[in-house]
């Protein structure tokens, strides 16, 4: 029966170093995959390479169990990357079959990330599968698995809050300042330093719907190159904060020695503004933003701390959420393997069938050449045969079954030795 192995490493296990020396470029991915194919052993294989995990996905065939189908994998890689076995199975780790299934599931799902619930594992495990299906890479199990593996993934995100709440401080200022202004399209945001967590915060605010950017910087030449990837307006700072009157949103990151928005003087600007709400992002150590500020009506003001706190509750939300994940994974993973071991033990089968048919139908037709029997007994014989046929495969085939859905280790031998006794010709239903 085929081996269903994955052979991987991530950030779980291994150092960026290691990971680096696995990882596959595109022209990598499309020789090794040619080389898998050629090997006679390995049917079928996805190669997920990120930053993050390095994983081979593979049905292997020609081989009597699941040990033998890593180890022919592991050595692929030793030779491909030129890396000692010994520092694979260091750094690497296999799964086999419910295994396979249940670690492919968690990582589409993104248990298994860095973060958990965030979203651009999903889109790296379609373009992986895509890329390897269009290069000849998969048959009907792989095409099935990932297929699955999406429609589990999607499952998770729909029936549980996991990928809900910001977890980078960038992606929580947004969160915040949609709470603040409900929506955030026409407003305008202000960045004081024009660091890079500055820049970030604003992108997102951006891609939210922000729609003018000033930035404000001591040297005015890093106002403008920074202005210039937001087609905003860069100004030279000023601490009377004039510039301030029409901004919705101010994010603040310089190594300023003391505050450079002061309660008095941006209460004036309030006072001007005719206090329409202000949110302030002080992610600056030592701070920016003079804490009394946040005492002004209409001004919310959050530092690096509490955009932490804000990260910490979400990601503890996240957590409660994956129990629930969890469970999904892995009984959509048992019924999976379910099915696909029905599917494995179909052909075997329906070719025993069919055979057994076949040899009651030439011996009926040499029985009616050789006697003369009326129609009525024709049909009487010919049912008296194809029940007895089925009266001798019904218990064979219901112990094979019961074997499958037990989760009996054996029921692939037990397919194989009627495959050899009775010489089946079992048509291979694993490529599409």
């Amino acid at each position: 029966m085929n081996q269903i192995v994955s052979v991987g490493t991530s950030h779980h296990v291994a150092p960026i170093e290691f990971r680096e020396r696995l990882a596959f470029s595109e022209e990598q991915l499309i020789e090794f995959l040619q080389h898998l194919r050629e090997s006679d052993q390995v049917q079928e294989a996805v190669i997920l390479s990120t930053c993050n995990r390095v994983e081979i996905y593979a049905v292997a065939n020609a081989v009597r169990n699941a040990d033998a189908a890593a180890k022919i994998l592991v050595e692929f890689l030793s030779r491909y990357h030129q890396i000692d076995m010994e520092s694979l199975k260091r750094w690497s780790y296999v799964h086999h079959n419910l295994e396979t299934i249940r670690h492919l599931f968690r990582v589409t799902s993104s248990l298994d990330s860095m973060v958990v619930g965030e979203s651009q594992i999903l889109g790296q495990i379609k373009s992986a599968y895509d890329f390897s299906r269009s290069s000849g890479g998969t048959g009907t199990v792989l095409n099935r698995l990932f297929t699955k593996a999406f429609s589990v993934g999607k499952r998770i995100r729909s029936e549980t809050t996991i990928t809900t709440g910001a977890v980078s401080i960038s992606y929580a200022a947004v969160e915040l300042a949609k709470k603040i202004f409900n929506t955030l399209e026409g407003k305008t945001v202000a960045i004081i330093g024009a660091g890079e967590m500055s820049e970030l915060t604003a992108k997102h605010l951006v891609a939210n719907g922000v729609s003018n950017v000033i930035v404000a910087n001591r040297t005015y030449e890093r106002a403008v190159k920074v202005a210039q990837k937001f087609n905003g307006i860069p100004l030279a700072y000023s601490s009377d904060l004039d510039f301030l009157i029409d901004v919705d949103i101010v994010i603040s990151s310089t190594n300023a020695p003391d505050y450079l928005i002061k309660r008095k003087p941006l209460a004036d600007i309030m006072r001007k503004r005719k206090h329409r709400y202000m949110f302030l992002i002080d992610i600056a150590v030592p701070r920016d933003v003079e804490p009394d500020v946040s005492k002004l009506d209409s001004a919310f003001l959050y530092n690096i701390d509490d955009l932490e706190a804000v990260i910490a509750s979400n990601l503890k939300d996240r957590q409660q959420e994956a129990v629930r994940a969890e469970q999904i994974v892995s009984e959509e993973a048992k019924r999976f393997y379910d099915q696909l071991q029905i599917f494995e033990v179909n052909p075997t089968i329906k070719a025993l069938h069919q055979q057994f048919r076949q040899i009651a139908d030439s011996e009926l037709q040499a029985c009616f050449y050789k006697a003369t029997l009326s129609d009525q007994q024709e049909v009487a014989v010919a049912s008296m045969t194809q029940a007895i046929v089925k009266k001798l495969l019904h218990h064979p085939m219901e112990n094979l079954r019961c074997a499958v859905n037990d989760g009996d280790a054996d029921h692939g031998q037990y397919v194989q030795a009627l495959r050899e006794l009775f010489a089946l010709d079992v048509s291979d239903e694993h490529t599409e």
